[in-house]
């Protein structure tokens, strides 16, 4: 069995909201699941683009529509700190 350990975090009152609100869309059982699933997805989404992938396609199987998640912190040589969800649609420029 792993080993657990009890961490506090801070949260100011809009990150606690929105915590709060992932957790309820997500129905998660509780805000540290929330948090625990979120270390998985960063995790992951780190190890591919320390492999040179540093775009996410998401794709709706109803409309084929697609949209490229922009992930400031994926990008090269980007120190950039920023939401995941910054999403945007249509033709991508090739610069």
């Amino acid at each position: 069995m792993a080993k657990t350990r009890r961490v506090v975090f801070s949260f100011d009152e809009r990150s606690l909201e929105s915590l709060q609100k992932i957790t309820e869309q997500g129905r998660f059982a509780s805000m540290a699941d929330t948090v625990r699933e979120s270390l998985q997805i960063s995790r992951a989404l780190q190890t591919q683009a320390q492999q040179g992938f540093t775009e996410v396609i998401v794709r709706n199987p109803e409309t084929d529509e697609e949209r490229v998640l922009v992930i400031p912190t994926l990008q090269p040589g980007s120190g950039l700190r920023g939401p995941v969800y910054n999403a945007h649609g249509g033709p991508r420029s090739s610069s």
